[in-house]
């Protein structure tokens, strides 16, 4: 019998499904969409599972969402009403999205798959980020899950525990609009960038700054008490920007030309003192958390849990025994909490163990209806197309990958990415600026075989469990300096990535790249700007020509693309 989560209409859409075999598969709308961030009802997502699975309703279970769309739906109306004058065109336009939401995912869903409605299920939404973090961790009980984003069913923060009877228990929440994630938001709205986006891009940017602004955010986000001045947000009632004139009277002129140097280092400053503000708020609320529950290891969840520096700084503090941040801590990995919701719902006991961080689809089932052939052209057989591959990247080539099964997760992992040789500076710059097109104050993330790390690079243990899928950044040690300093940002970090796993085609490039004299390759995802990463080979070979690169490692050999 299969399990089935959902999660959508809000951020990208995902579904997940597994049964009581270990099979599982995990996908996002966008990946058949190519429509990045895509947060339509995930009907192509379905499509596939049911022509795969052969889905129906009698090897159904269930099928769980990852909210309750009514309560979602009505806690955010509940607050617009309150002020209808000042939040009109948001009252309206709240009106006028009614039923292009969660509140109709029933008959979304049976649209596409003939279900009984006694088999369609809710967990709530910071629940569902949680418990996806439950499969994930060893011990479960000993933990906290905290999760913190927007905002989710009036909530902007929920804390729980569950027992070894998997008895949960909410311990701690805050209440909208009181919301860190979407006042870190408003920030990266004020800087230019797109919101659900861009904030990576404001981790990124702090980096080079100075927090002068510290002061003047601390009135606007209180960090002890977590509540936020609504004079100074307009989230909740504009639909163009989220920031008011009063956040601009204090800070200046929003919309940045990072390319002006008289520009750059006031908004890196802006951006500086808002990284600071979150993490400061987080390193209070998780004493908390801790102070309420008296356990002292967290999982954190929600959007919020993105930012690695934040989860990097804190591990400084000694103020908790482990931090682990699921691969998908946004609103994608929910689907996988509401699978999770359902188990216990139908066991009353945990069943999914997701140590893992590829979950996606089997290649030829995804590809069945493509020919290779009529895109790619073997060049190395399988008896040594990975020496190949290392001769290539030694000698300055970029080589992209598409094996194994697909990342879950906002980042590729190796086995939908695009590497060099992290010591060759002249091919980590060519891919950086020139096919990649990415910001210079953007760092990079190299990837590299357990055995390797502590030569060179420092963590607090804290935290080390992160390091299987970038959910941290760590210290460059002496080494790495004297190495490959072109992968260092300017903050002394890097967002590394260990490969454990033997029998990955990754680890086998790192094992030969590292009898060739280097340890080290620089992981980007593959993909172009504001794109999906490739989910089909259509997609490999359209973004090879649009990126300009030769080869692709896949699973049976080294290929190069045809001409069109």
């Amino acid at each position: 019998m299969y399990y089935i989560g959902i999660s959508a209409y809000y951020h990208e859409s995902s579904v997940f499904l597994t049964d009581n075999a270990g099979t599982n598969c995990f996908l996002k709308e966008e990946s058949f969409s190519r429509i990045k961030g895509d947060k339509n009802f995930p009907r192509r997502c379905l499509n596939f599972l049911i022509e795969r699975f052969n889905l129906n309703d009698n090897n159904i279970s269930f099928v769980s969402f990852y909210e309750k769309p009514f309560k979602s739906w009505w806690e955010i109306f509940y607050y617009s009403i309150k002020q209808p004058l000042k939040n009109k065109n948001f009252l309206i336009n709240h009106l006028k999205h009614f039923n292009n939401g969660s509140i109709f995912f029933y008959s979304d869903l049976i649209k596409q798959i003939a279900i009984s409605k006694k088999k369609i299920i809710y967990s709530s939404h910071h629940l569902s980020h949680c418990l996806y973090g439950l499969s994930i961790v060893e011990n479960f009980s000993e933990y906290i899950y905290l999760s913190c984003d927007g905002v989710g069913e009036g909530e902007t923060m929920s804390a729980y525990t569950i027992d070894s009877y998997y008895k949960i228990k909410k311990i701690w929440s805050n209440l909208y609009p009181n919301s860190l994630g979407l006042f870190y938001s408003t920030i990266t709205d004020f800087l230019g960038f797109e919101i659900n986006e861009g904030e990576f891009k404001v981790m990124s940017l702090s980096s080079f700054g100075k927090p002068k602004y510290e002061n003047q955010l601390k009135k606007i986000f209180n960090i002890h008490n977590f509540k936020i001045d609504m004079d100074y947000f307009e989230f909740h009632k504009n639909l163009s920007r989220s920031f008011s004139q009063k956040l601009c009277d204090i800070l200046g002129e929003p919309y940045l030309n990072l390319n002006e140097n008289k520009n750059f280092k006031k908004y890196a400053d802006i951006a500086c003192s808002a990284q600071l503000i979150l993490e400061q708020a987080m390193q209070n609320i998780i004493k908390e958390v801790i102070k309420i529950s008296g356990k002292k290891k967290i999982v954190l969840t929600g959007g919020v849990a993105l930012n690695c520096k934040m989860v990097h700084n804190l591990s400084k503090l000694n103020i908790f025994e482990e931090l682990v941040v699921p691969p998908s801590p946004g609103d994608s990995g929910s689907a996988i909490g509401a699978t999770n919701f359902a188990y216990l719902y139908k066991t009353k006991h945990k069943t999914l163990n997701l140590n893992t961080i590829f979950l996606g689809p089997k290649k030829e089932f995804v590809n069945k209806k493509i020919d290779k052939n009529n895109f790619f052209m073997k060049i190395s057989s399988s008896e040594n197309f990975i020496d190949h591959t290392v001769e290539k990247l030694i000698n300055g080539e970029i080589i992209a990958s598409y094996f194994g099964l697909t990342e879950v997760g906002p980042r590729s992992l190796g086995n939908t990415s695009i590497f060099c040789d992290a010591k060759n500076s002249d091919s980590v710059n060519n891919l950086n600026i020139n096919l990649k097109k990415r910001d210079h104050y953007q760092p990079l993330a190299p990837i590299l075989l357990e055995e390797d790390f502590k030569k060179y690079f420092n963590i607090n243990k804290n935290i080390e469990k992160n390091l299987k899928w970038m959910g941290t950044l760590c210290n460059a040690n002496e080494e790495l300096y004297k190495e490959y300093s072109s992968i260092i940002h300017i903050d002394g970090t890097c967002r590394a990535q260990v490969i454990t796993n033997k029998d990955c085609l990754t680890y086998k490039i790192l094992r030969k790249l590292k009898d060739k004299g280097s340890k080290i390759l620089v992981n980007t995802s593959f993909n172009i700007s504001k794109d999906p990463v490739v989910f089909d080979l259509f997609d490999v070979f359209v973004n090879m020509k649009r990126l300009d690169i030769k080869y692709v490692l896949m699973d049976d050999g080294l290929y190069q693309s045809k001409s069109l």
